[in-house]
């Protein structure tokens, strides 16, 4: 399975939910504290590391990110080797050797900024173990006005989960063109998203599916740090004053995840 093909990708879409989150800081809708930068990076093994650092972004900004922050001169360190990161677009700093980042480790990212050291560190947690499904195929009943509809039958994932990791999964259709399931329903294609937390078994829901065909469904293991940047999006003014980071003199995230996937047809 080519799973490093597909975390790549869906990790980015991950970060989408709550990359607001952690740029704003809710103390006026028209000043933003530039003395502290943002951070994102999500580690993932055998690929290049990516670091964005930019401006805390005002509040009613409509953009995704605040003001890339240019020309800093970034570190990270997996305890026996230092490496130096290159800036390949503004803001966005990258270390191309795609081995560095292993499935193992404890990574230690630093750079100067106004006279402080901003730093974070993270753990590479194991991937996730004995990832299964019930079954290769998830039925979707058809509705139709008049008739009673047939029971969901929903699919089981499992994995181990005997020291209390944190997990998210998500549900991406792989078909060039998906087949809609609902000929009515005119929103786009969008791929499904779960935060878990600390469990070890998910259901299936009939309303995660608006379009049949070929799903990967990847399990992310992911950090007690990241889980915390999650959740902490409740959406009150409480939650956006008091972001989650583990940034020092920064904001923002630096972690690390793992994926194992399975197969899963979907059809109706």
């Amino acid at each position: 399975m080519e799973i490093v093909k597909h975390i790549k990708s869906s990790a980015t879409v991950l970060v989408v939910v709550f990359s607001c989150l952690l740029a704003c800081k809710k103390e006026d809708a028209a000043i933003a504290d530039y003395s502290r930068p943002v951070v994102q990076a999500y580690l993932v093994p055998g690929s290049p590391l990516q670091v964005k650092v930019y401006y805390q972004k005002y509040l009613d900004d409509t953009i995704s990110y605040g003001f890339p922050l240019k020309d800093l001169q970034l570190k990270v360190s997996d305890g026996t080797t230092t490496v130096s990161l290159t800036e390949k677009a503004a803001g966005v700093y990258e270390y191309a050797d795609a081995g560095f980042v292993k499935d193992k480790g404890t990574y230690a990212l630093s750079f100067t900024y106004l006279d402080k050291t901003i730093s974070a560190q993270t753990t590479m947690p194991e991937k996730p173990v004995a990832f299964t499904v019930s079954a290769s195929s998830q039925k979707v009943p058809a509705f139709s006005f008049g008739t009673e509809p047939e029971t969901f039958v929903p699919v089981t994932f499992k994995w181990n989960n005997n020291d209390g990791g944190y997990y998210i999964m998500m549900m991406k259709n792989t078909d060039t063109y998906p087949t809609r399931i609902n000929s009515r329903d005119t929103r786009p294609y969008a791929d499904s998203e779960a935060i878990l937390g600390q469990v070890s078994t998910y259901q299936t829901q009939q309303m995660m599916f608006n379009f049949s065909g070929n799903y990967k469904v990847l399990l992310f293991r992911i950090n007690k740090e990241y889980s915390d940047a999650l959740n902490s999006g409740g959406g009150t003014s409480l939650n956006l004053t008091n972001p989650f980071t583990n940034v020092q003199n920064g904001l923002g995230i630096f972690t690390a995840m793992q994926a194992d996937t399975v197969d899963l047809l979907v059809y109706q």
